[in-house]
């Protein structure tokens, strides 16, 4: 306790030696002539960049005050529940929704306390192993910062690299597609966060599924970017990039289960399949591009 109380301590003061000496050396700029022109230019552009994301941020001030001041996020919540009270796939779409627009521009930890506080027993209520529960809208409270029309953190790569603001936005939300699989997949494949099926520890005998859950969430997340930038060590055409898309369908598709038996192992050996397809027809596309073309005498 008193090794972390020093730490602590110590920490404290480097961060207070740090906001003194960079306050000292703004003052020092400011009255020294040499530096005082190239100070000045970058207080104008910070202030200048900074322009677009205090008007983001004073918008979405309005929409939390309402969320905030009135039973809006409740009724919201209890629409929800009366909706897709007997599909799951059904009430995580909602929530993510949910939480893609209560999560415009609060602190991620502000959104996912509220999220867990309207939605946390719905999913309780629906069997959902509760760590697998609050990562899924722990995460989208976060993908929040990527997602148009208030993706603050694009907002802030666009000021500093002086590029157009919904165009980086947009081009954020498109990296950041693949990343919108993942919390699903802590809900159908609960493996991944080393529990069992039924929410038990993890244990020895589930490390072969643990291996196959980690092979398929890897290769379905690399089908569907594939798919959507058309790039797989070369630029995919038409066919490729439609079976990268399938793959990625079978491969990240909830667990299908038709009377009462569990067709999931199935669609992921097809999808697994289906990237051996693209990765053969890819080879075979670079080995044509490489291929050096013969002089046209040697052809005559």
């Amino acid at each position: 306790m008193e090794g972390h109380l020093a730490g602590r301590l110590i920490f404290d003061s480097l961060l207070g030696s740090s906001i003194v000496g960079m306050i000292g050396l703004l003052l020092f700029a400011l009255v020294n002539r040499s530096w005082r022109p190239e100070m000045l230019a970058a207080m104008t552009r910070s202030a200048q960049n900074g322009i677009s994301l205090v008007a983001a941020s004073a918008c979405v001030g309005i929409i939390i005050g309402i969320v905030q001041t009135t039973p809006m996020a409740n009724d919201f919540g209890e629409a929800i529940k009366s909706v897709v009270e007997s599909s799951l796939l059904l009430a995580l779409i909602g929530i993510m929704f949910c939480s893609l627009i209560l999560g415009m521009g609060v602190p991620s930890v502000v959104c996912y306390l509220l999220m867990a506080t309207l939605m946390g027993s719905l999913l309780g209520e629906m069997g959902v192993d509760p760590l697998a529960a609050h990562l899924f809208i722990f995460y989208f409270g976060m993908m929040s910062m990527v997602t148009p029309p208030v993706s603050l953190a694009a907002y802030a790569t666009a000021s500093i690299a002086g590029a157009n603001i919904m165009a980086a936005s947009n081009a954020a939300f498109r990296f950041a597609l693949v990343g919108f699989t993942l919390p699903y997949m802590f809900i159908y494949r609960p493996t991944l966060l080393l529990m069992s099926e039924s929410g038990e520890p993890f244990s020895a005998s589930d490390l072969p599924e643990l291996t196959f859950a980690l092979v398929v969430a890897v290769l379905g997340i690399i089908s569907l970017a594939a798919g959507l930038t058309g790039y797989l060590k070369t630029t995919m055409s038409a066919l490729p990039r439609a079976l990268a898309f399938a793959a990625a369908l079978l491969m990240l598709v909830p667990r299908l289960e038709i009377g009462g038996r569990d067709f999931g192992h199935l669609l992921d050996i097809g999808g697994i399949a289906l990237f051996v397809v693209i990765l053969i027809l890819n080879w075979r596309q670079a080995r044509r591009l490489q291929r050096p073309s013969l002089p046209e005498h040697a052809t005559t």
